[in-house]
Formats: C-alpha cells, sequence, structure tokens
C-alpha cells in the first residue's frame, strides 16, 4: 500500500468494549451477537467516551469533518487490534485502501479523512506488554476487567471500569507517543506499519548504500517454478517429544538453549545466490552437489517407497513431518482394493497405527516432498527406504550474505549484549532497558523479515458488499479479484527498489537451524544403551534430556565447533572483558520434574524453585497455572505433575465468531433496543488437554520401553 502523508501534530487512539448475547438459535445452535456498550477516544488532550455503535460511528465523524476544516493531510487513529473494532465499524465508512495479512487481519485502513492503524502490528505486543515496554506510568496501564459481566449502553458503570476504559486509550496513546518520538523527526509519517519494519528500514538503508547489493539481489532472483518449490520447502523449527518420555513425569532434566540460533545461522552460513536446472543428471552429479552442501544449494522433488526408520527407538525426533508430504500412503494401493467405501477409510486408517508419531513419519508405504540437501542429509542418518526417485532438482552455487547486512546483524547482538542488566540491581537504569528490549527485538526480526512472502495478495474494500477481497492490482491501478499470477507478484518485487531480501535466505536459514539443533539431538544418545536416546523433547532452538551430567562432555564439543565457528566469520562481540558467541548452546539449569504431552506442550519446575512454569498452546500460561493450582487445591489432582489426557481447563479460552451482517440489526433488553450490524462475537470456551488417536495408540504401544521416573 502506497504511503499516505499524515498529519504529524496530532493522533486519535480509539477502542471499545463489547457484550455478546445470544439473540435466538438455528439448527439447535445459539445465535450470538455482539455489541457495543463504550467507545473510547483520545487524542493526547481530551478523552471522550461514548456508550453506543451509533454514538461511535458518529464521533468517528466528527473526528473527519474536523480534521478535513483543520489540516490539508489524513488524521491517524490508532487501534490496538484493529481487525475487531474494524469488524464493528466497516458497513459504515467506504474505505479506500486497505492493508491486511488476509481478509480478517488488518494492519492499516484508509477513508478519505481518516487513516486507521493497527498498534498491535506495530508492536507485536498485547497492550499491557506494549505500555509496560514503553514506560507508561503505572497508573495509565491496562487493568483487568469482568469481560463475562452483560453491560448495555445504559448501564452504569463503576469507578474502576470507567478507569479501564479510559486507560486502554489514554495508555496506548502515551505508548505510541513513545514510539514516534524515537523516529526520524519525531515524524508519524516515519513510524513503520508493522514490527518488522523497524529492523528492515535500518538493514535497507546499510544494505543499499551499497550498489552492488541490488544488482545481486536481481541477479539472485527466483522464477516461478522455484520460489515454488521453496515456498514448499520452507519448513519452521523442529518441535517434538520423544514417544519414550511423552505424558510421563521425568526428574533431573538437563536444559539447553542455542544463542542467537537464527542470527548465528545467518552470519555464519553461505546461501543460494542464482539457481539452474540440474537436467538431465546423474546419480554421480546429484551426489556430489548435496554432499558438498558448503559450496552448492539444492532443492529437489523426491519420492520415496518403502520407507521406515533404521532405529526407531533411538530417534526421538524423526525428521519428516506429514505435514509436508505429498501422496502420502500407509498402506500398499497395489493391494487389492475395498470396495465398500466404510471399509476403504478404515483400511487407510488402520495402516496409519503406529507408523506416526504426532506428525512425524515413523514409517510409510510411500510419500514424496520438496526438500533442501540439508535435510536431506539428516534424512539419510534416520531413514531406509526400498526405492528412491529425484526429480526436479535446482541448484545454485552458496555465497555469505553481504557484509553491509551481517554487520548490522552483529551491531544489534552488540547492543543486546552491552544493554542487558540485572533487574534487581540498585544501578538498574530504565531507559538502558528499553533500548535492551529494542535491540532484542531488532535481533529476533532479523528472522521475520527474511522469511516474508514475496508472492502477496493485494486487498481491497468493496464498497457494495462491506467487505474485503483479495487479489490482484496492475500497474493501472485496475483490481482483479482471485489468486494472481506467481510469476506477476515475483516481478513486481524484484521490481521495487524497497525490496532487497532473497526469500531463499529465510528457507534456508531455518533448515540451517535445524540442522544445528539436529547436532545436540543426536548427541544425547544414552551413554549406557545406544539403542536409547536420552531426548525428552526439542523446540527449535532448544532441547530437554536425561542424564545432563553425563552429556556435558557432548555440549563441549558441540560448542568448540561453533566457537571455531564463529571465530571465522566474526560472530562474537566482546564487552567487559568477556568474549560472547553466537551459536553456542547455554546450559539453562537443571528442571526438577519436566512433563510433555507433545509438541508445544509442556510443564516443568526447576531445582529449588517451588513454582512450575507452563507452555500449552491454546492455554494462556498464567491462567494455565491458576487452573492447575486450583485443581490441587481442590483435591482434584494431588500435585500439578498429575494433570492427564483429559484435564479440562474450564473457561480458559476466548472463542470468536465472526456475523457479517447485511443490515442494521436491534436487541431489546430491559425494554429498549439496542443497535448493532456487522460484529464479533466472543465468549469463554474450555481447552481439554488431549493426545490424537494416533499418538495416544503410538504411546500405548511403547508404555513398556517408556522411562518413568517416580518421585
Amino acid at each position: 500500500m502506497e504511503r499516505t502523508h499524515l498529519r504529524r501534530d496530532k493522533f486519535w487512539t480509539f477502542d471499545i468494549e463489547t457484550t455478546t448475547v445470544i439473540t435466538g438459535r438455528k439448527h439447535n445452535k445459539p445465535i450470538r451477537q455482539g455489541f457495543i456498550w463504550s467507545g473510547q477516544f483520545y487524542d493526547g488532550v481530551d478523552y471522550i467516551q461514548v456508550r453506543s455503535l451509533q454514538d461511535v460511528i458518529k464521533r468517528l465523524n466528527i473526528i473527519a469533518d474536523e480534521n478535513k476544516e483543520e489540516s490539508p493531510y489524513k488524521i491517524v487513529i490508532f487501534v490496538h487490534n484493529l481487525s475487531y473494532e474494524f469488524q464493528f465499524i466497516k458497513d459504515f465508512f467506504n474505505f479506500t485502501k486497505i492493508l491486511c495479512t488476509d481478509k480478517r487481519k488488518i494492519i492499516a485502513a484508509e477513508t478519505d479523512q481518516l487513516v486507521f492503524r493497527c498498534s498491535y502490528f506495530l508492536s507485536n505486543m498485547n497492550l499491557e506488554k506494549f505500555m509496560q515496554f514503553e514506560g507508561v506510568p503505572e497508573e495509565y496501564q491496562k487493568s483487568n476487567m469482568d469481560y463475562l459481566k452483560i453491560r448495555y449502553p445504559w448501564t452504569p458503570l463503576t469507578k474502576e471500569e470507567y478507569i479501564y476504559c479510559k486507560n486502554d486509550v489514554v495508555g496506548l496513546h502515551m505508548a505510541v507517543q513513545h514510539r514516534i518520538e524515537d523516529v526520524a523527526n519525531e515524524d508519524i509519517n516515519n513510524l513503520p506499519l508493522t514490527s518488522t519494519g523497524y529492523v528492515r528500514k535500518a538493514c535497507r538503508k546499510a544494505v543499499t548504500a551499497n550498489k552492488g547489493n541490488r544488482y545481486r539481489f536481481i541477479r539472485e532472483k527466483l522464477d516461478k517454478e522455484t520460489f515454488l518449490m521453496m515456498h514448499e520447502a520452507f519448513r519452521g523449527g523442529n518441535t517434538h517429544a520423544n514417544k519414550m518420555y511423552a505424558n510421563k513425569t521425568n526428574k533431573n532434566v538437563g536444559q539447553r538453549d542455542i544463542t542467537s540460533s537464527y542470527p548465528f545461522e545467518l552470519l555464519t552460513k553461505p546461501y543460494p545466490t542464482k539457481f539452474f536446472d540440474l537436467e538431465p543428471f546423474t546419480w554421480k552429479e546429484f551426489n556430489y552437489y548435496v554432499n558438498h552442501p558448503k559450496k552448492w544449494a539444492v532443492v529437489f522433488e523426491v519420492a520415496f517407497k518403502g520407507l521406515s526408520l533404521i532405529n526407531p527407538d533411538a530417534t526421538p525426533v524423526p525428521y519428516i513431518s506429514t505435514s509436508k508430504c505429498k501422496r502420502l500412503q500407509f498402506y500398499d494401493p497395489d493391494k487389492k482394493p475395498e470396495k465398500d467405501e466404510k471399509k476403504k477409510k478404515q483400511t487407510q486408517k488402520s495402516a496409519k497405527l503406529g507408523k506416526v508419531d504426532n506428525g512425524r513419519v515413523l514409517s510409510c508405504h510411500g510419500c514424496s516432498m520438496i526438500i533442501t540437501e540439508i535435510d536431506y542429509n539428516i534424512i539419510k542418518s534416520q531413514y531406509k527406504w526400498d526405492e528412491i526417485k529425484i526429480t526436479r532438482v535446482k541448484v545454485a552455487k552458496k555465497k555469505m550474505l553481504c557484509k553491509e547486512l551481517r554487520a548490522k546483524i552483529l551491531e544489534f547482538y552488540f547492543n543486546k549484549t552491552t544493554l542487558k542488566q540485572d533487574e534487581t540491581s540498585p544501578d538498574y537504569d530504565a531507559d538502558k532497558a528499553y533500548l535492551y528490549n529494542k535491540s532484542k527485538n531488532m535481533l529476533n526480526g532479523i528472522y521475520g523479515m527474511h522469511v516474508t512472502n514475496p508472492c502477496k495478495s493485494d486487498y481491497i474494500f468493496d464498497e457494495k458488499t462491506k467487505s474485503i477481497k483479495e487479489g490482484y492490482i496492475d500497474e493501472d491501478g485496475k483490481f482483479t479479484e482471485g489468486k494472481a499470477d506467481e510469476q506477476l507478484l515475483l516481478d513486481r518485487y524484484y521490481g521495487s527498489y524497497s525490496n532487497f531480501l532473497s526469500y531463499q535466505v529465510g528457507v534456508y536459514c531455518t533448515a540451517y537451524a535445524r540442522a544445528s539443533l539436529q547436532e545436540a539431538l543426536d548427541a544425547c544418545i544414552n551413554k549406557h544403551d545406544s539403542n536409547k536416546s536420552d531426548v525428552i523433547y526439542c523446540d527449535t532452538d532448544s532441547v530437554k534430556f536425561l542424564n545432563p551430567s553425563e552429556h556435558e562432555a557432548d555440549f563441549e564439543a558441540i560448542n568448540a565447533r561453533k566457537i571455531k565457528e564463529a571465530e571465522k566469520h566474526n560472530a562474537y562481540v566482546d564487552w567487559g572483558g568477556k568474549r560472547y558467541y553466537l551459536g553456542v548452546f547455554t546450559d539453562e539449569g537443571i528442571a526438577n520434574k519436566f512433563k510433555t504431552f507433545g509438541a508445544k506442550k509442556y510443564m516443568y519446575r526447576l531445582k529449588d524453585k517451588k513454582d512450575i512454569k507452563i507452555t500449552i498452546s491454546g492455554v494462556n500460561k498464567t491462567k494455565g497455572k491458576e487452573k492447575i493450582k486450583e485443581a490441587c487445591k481442590n483435591n482434584k489432582i494431588s500435585s500439578p505433575f498429575d494433570i492427564e489426557k483429559g484435564f479440562v481447563f474450564h473457561g480458559i479460552k476466548t472463542t470468536s465468531c465472526y456475523n457479517d451482517l447485511d443490515e442494521v440489526q436491534y436487541y431489546e433488553a430491559e425494554g429498549k433496543k439496542i443497535m448493532y450490524a456487522s460484529n464479533i462475537a466472543m465468549y469463554p470456551s474450555s481447552y481439554t488437554l488431549g493426545l490424537s488417536g494416533d499418538y495416544d495408540y503410538l504411546l500405548q504401544k511403547y508404555a513398556e520401553k517408556m522411562e518413568v521416573y517416580y518421585d
């Protein structure tokens, strides 16, 4: 979206509070609708609160009319999580420009006078954390309110409710103002749209200062076929639980984390340049390229037949993910097929049992996927197969990232390292802490900007249907609805001088990081039984394992190699008489107890600590911990680590339901009518800790082999 020149002397913050009610039933299910009972506005001087949808729309129109008289430029209205407020107001405005990541995730939206901007995308933090990060005084920070209480536009507000409503916009205004004061010329026009915009802008300035980098960027551009292969080969961090120890409480668990994993890979590894087709090729040629990963990048499609792990018990994290497989088959299709459709499905389901480990392939009749040479070399070390077929091979010479970008990454790491403080120290400096957090976010954002998809769709707001449509806007401004051809989008991406990042770098960065983690996984083989691994769990840049004292030498050896690599590529900083390396495995202490239920589901207690820490995808860490403690207090479980499959976190989540209405409607309550239009209904829901049927079957199958550490 082309940036609009914005009014500099003033901006607003805006927020709404809503209630969800049941307005009827359909197919024996409740119909839920949300309506506004409060709308808050703040411009740095005046706080305005209105109490209905009608008054929210009226106030926004007043702001637009006043701005038209006062300034030739549009005025910004910041909203934390704009996607929510947008759904309630979209029926009443014509949005001339809109920027989204998809139809329901709005970054910015413009009318003829107003520019709505999402401060969540700007900060990548919830409102409470954003205020704390920007140093908003505590009395203006977000507090708690009972969202389950039914409130109407005429409901009298308590003092606490009034303060809560006010602080949401006053505190947000302070946080955004602090961000504006931190950009060039303290100009709101220099404020990025998203959190990665900060690091992107800093890196762009450094990289484009050398004109040779532009030539390299164009030289290394991807064509449509190579991009689609790259996109399919892209995979995130390696996260998995060892089937031998899942759903069990383990004691004395070691924890190692990689220091700045992705920045380390960007600084020390070479990346693909211009790809070419290897066609035709011999096995000798193919093996030459894949066996020289420091010099050559290879992306290709591979099909396996009769695939299985070499040693299932000693492979805690099977590498092949079912989500990355095409034509994944667990039964032999050449066998006489079942004619009955029901029996056919049952046969397919039965054939899968015991062959999948929570989304990872243990064995299969056949599958195909697109992978890199880094993935292939890991797969070769774990799996065996009866047949293999390689097609569509793309090869590129590798080269280090440009020196300007590497220097910027190291600068962010230097700032993060040198600004770190002890929060309990009497010399703790709040301003220094802010700069530390800022540098930390910049360092983390380096990876995020590299994996941004260059083939992003355009979006427009359809005035007739009051909906967002996805498509492509050509050079003449003509919008075509539907998925645009990737080659058109790639040509536009490489043609823009604001772009400078090659997509293949992000794909390979994560592949390198998975290989680095694999070193640790391979090192944690049990010292007394080579058919068993001590790994319990891993997640992107961390590993949890048994018998930590027995693996100290393993990690010392890995770190020695990482330090040698870091020294070679200057991936370190010197500060206070000490050298700090990226990429090394740091000791995060011993977990007295550790229990996992699968990927992104684990809990642990550090040695000599009473409190537990939990990470369960879909469950708020703080609220989840409270629910577990409550269950202990009510004698439902005797220990937090007694929770099992089927444990219910009641009311822990909020479910959202989007309602797109064709016309204004009314809900009657207490003898009065409440107007509402398109909205989002929100209501509490529970989370049940579960294991998929396939995973539960596998854990039962391995029950006799599992190591169990009892209190």
